[in-house]
């Protein structure tokens, strides 16, 4: 093998990694931004208690 093959080989797999990838961080990075737009619209649920009155 020549460098050349080496150097084509090398290109060809990172493009293949770089390929593989992308799907991921666009499904991830949605899931992610759609969480943060929903959690951003929740109002905070106060939870209270009451102490029941002893005579």
């Amino acid at each position: 093998m020549t460098i050349n093959d080496v150097s084509l080989l090398g290109k060809k797999v990172l493009v293949g990694i770089i390929v593989t990838l992308i799907p991921f961080v666009i499904i991830f990075g949605g899931l992610w931004l759609t969480q943060k737009l929903l959690a951003g619209n929740q109002k905070p649920v106060q939870v209270t208690t009451h102490q029941a009155k002893s005579a």
